[in-house]
């Protein structure tokens, strides 16, 4: 299956009727012996099956000479007529369009201008969409419908079957819609490269060729000797998730690298994987698996060079040429005790001892999944380019402590294991950092995120059948505990979806601005309007105006005029909805309801008198709101040049 969603849906009779494939009639112009430059379907409906993304080189100039579109991205579809399908590359004017989930799997399009492209390869040519019109009329589901008579993998190709690449870039494979940072499509291998072949593993695992130990080889390393001699027999401790590196700029066709933490027992060190090794190897190896290595590269580590390690250290990198280097996984059975390799390190945690631990702590935890949230994204700069990072809320209970675990969770090197998340699954996250914020002077608030080694393992999604970390002192207590759970009473306060938003807010003007490192980065409603149409789709931002409240509503949990599907927005600590509600949905621009567009807005304050007001009856919140609009009053007396109290807002 090719990057993104491909939709399962039947064929239609819309095109048959009308006089056969519209592909076949319209597209004959581009091919024909008097070619046209473009054509234009006439308003029959299309149905886009999928979108696969990828990212730009140094052609792009070549294919798209009159685009201005600084978007790294490129997007190719696969749209059907009813009659046939056919794989065609999109203007980079439409990447809005799939940016704002506008343009999506299941879309229908109409008045479709199409181009044709020669691939370099002979005669033959290849489509290119440069405008079309979503059907915004059509329910979301039209495309299911319409299309119901016959199974879309049973469409014939318009013309050859394309191939597995991107048509307009020269990557080897495609890039997930959402992030960078996982791996999609059938150019993953699952199993390694070798498997197959009779009595490969007995050959790979005792080639002839001397075991050195990583620290006799950093020696030699470090003495001048830039020659690796001899094979690594190591344990993978840790595995990263995947870095695209691709840019716009270079014409490298598989910008991927990962990295391993291995060791031998007499040190640890960082095994590279680069390009197209990525493909073959990474999906294919785990931690604790026993790893042997020759045809290696051996090179000063990042840390050291950065100056980030005390003393010098190496890496082990891993190329599919120059050297073309060897990879085996030894079995379990062939694993010679000489070897004396250490087991994977696990430092497990539970949230009471959390509490304990210093701010940047590294950490493993298991606990019971109480809360899963929706996948929501936000945009990430490293001084060169900007891009979207994916990430999603969980809450583990572990029995030690009536306060959750808060995990805030990005991409890891699992992203089949992460979108199959459920309430009251077992779930392991290790390789977790502690993060602690300080609001105002007393009040922290704690969770954890990721670091780039973090692998998460859950019941109910196939992965770690077998736990080696079963007989550690806080795994027992957790599942002994585990034993003694009303499920009944637990499966009453888990949560999926809706909004989730930690840590909470400052409960005070001065507080704000102190977080803000005095800056409070306020803006105007025309700003934040032109922010929001900005937004992609999932994407959450943060903006702070200032203004003055001139109404307040009360709303009660009855009350489903405003508040829809779930509680008011009570407490952001933890969500309390039935089981059977899904998500809090509020009072937002259409719009944004449409693509899903997530925009937290922060009214310096609007926010305090909306907390006041959450957990107040009718009569506290009509005296709350008096007493509001007196102090708005007088702070409006003694308001500063710059729009902002002298004295700050006073804490409620």
């Amino acid at each position: 299956m090719l990057c993104g969603i491909i939709v399962w849906v039947k064929m239609a009779a819309t095109s048959s009727s009308s006089g056969g494939c519209v592909f076949e009639r319209r597209l004959a112009k581009l091919t024909g012996a008097s070619r046209s430059v473009r054509v234009k379907t006439q308003g029959e409906p299309l149905y886009v099956l999928s979108l696969e993304r990828y990212g730009r080189d140094p052609d792009f100039g070549v294919h798209f000479p009159d685009s201005i579109s600084m978007s790294d991205s490129l997007f190719d579809a696969t749209i059907t007529d009813g009659d046939c399908k056919i794989r065609v590359s999109l203007d980079p004017s439409l990447n809005r369009l799939v940016h704002r989930n506008t343009l999506r799997c299941g879309s229908v399009v109409r008045n479709v201008m199409f181009s044709a492209r020669d691939c370099g390869e002979g005669d033959s040519r290849t489509f290119h969409i440069c405008s079309l019109d979503v059907d915004a009329l059509s329910s979301k589901d039209a495309a299911l419908c319409a299309l119901s008579s016959m199974d879309v993998a049973s469409l014939a190709w318009m013309g050859s079957e394309p191939s597995l690449v991107p048509l307009r870039a020269r990557r080897s494979t495609y890039l997930p819609l959402w992030n960078n940072h996982d791996f999609t499509g059938d150019m993953w291998r699952e199993t390694p490269p070798d498997t197959g072949e009779e009595g490969s593993e007995d050959e790979l695992v005792d080639d002839g060729q001397p075991i050195v130990s990583l620290a006799e080889l950093r020696r030699r390393f470090l003495s001048g000797s830039r020659r690796p001699r001899g094979a690594l027999c190591v344990r993978i401790f840790h595995k990263s998730r995947l870095m695209y590196y691709g840019k716009s700029e270079q014409s490298c066709e598989c910008p991927y690298k990962a990295e391993l933490q291995v060791g031998d027992g007499s040190l640890t060190v960082c095994v590279v994987l680069w390009n197209t090794m990525c493909l073959d190897w990474y999906r294919c190896l785990q931690p604790g698996q026993v790893l042997r290595l020759s045809r290696y590269r051996v090179k000063e580590s990042y840390s050291s060079r950065s100056g980030h390690d005390s003393e010098p250290n190496i890496e082990i990198s891993l190329n599919s040429r120059n050297p073309t280097a060897d990879v085996a996984i030894v079995p379990v059975q062939h694993v010679s005790p000489e070897w004396s390799l250490p087991d994977v390190p696990h430092n497990f945690l539970s949230r009471q001892e959390l509490l304990c631990c210093p701010l940047g702590s590294i950490c493993d935890v298991i606990g019971v999944v109480v809360f899963v949230g929706r996948q929501e994204r936000v945009r990430s700069t490293d001084g060169r380019r900007s891009e979207l990072e994916e990430y999603r809320w969980l809450q583990l209970q572990d029995g030690t402590s009536d306060q959750p675990m808060i995990i805030k969770l990005f991409s890891t090197s699992q992203p089949d294991i992460q979108s199959r998340i459920q309430p009251m699954a077992l779930v392991v996250c290790t390789r977790l950092k502690l993060i602690r914020s300080t609001v105002g002077r007393t009040t922290t608030f704690e969770y954890l995120t990721n670091t780039p080694l973090t692998q998460v393992y859950c019941t109910g999604t196939a992965s770690r059948p077998v736990m080696p970390y079963r007989g550690l002192r806080p795994v027992r207590k957790f599942l002994q505990w585990l034993k003694q759970v009303d499920e009944a009473s637990m499966l009453d306060r888990v949560v999926i979806g809706g909004h989730f938003s930690y840590p909470p807010l400052p409960v005070s003007m001065q507080s704000f601005v102190d977080s803000r490192q005095g800056d409070a980065g306020l803006i105007s409603g025309g700003e934040m309007k032109l922010q929001c149409e900005r937004l992609h789709y999932r994407e959450r931002r943060r903006f702070a105006i200032q203004c003055t409240v001139t109404a307040a509503c009360y709303h009660g949990r009855e009350d489903s005029g405003r508040v829809r599907y779930s509680d008011p927005p009570s407490a952001q600590l933890s969500p309390r909805v039935a089981r059977q509600r899904e998500g809090c949905v509020f009072s937002m621009p259409p719009y944004l309801y449409e693509y899903m567009l997530h925009v937290c807005v922060i009214a310096v304050w609007l926010s305090l008198q909306a907390r006041a007001f959450q957990n107040s009856s009718q009569e506290e919140a009509a005296l709350l709101h008096q007493h509001a609009h007196q102090q708005l009053q007088e702070e409006a007396g003694s308001a500063s040049p710059t729009g902002v109290s002298r004295g700050g807002p006073r804490e409620w």
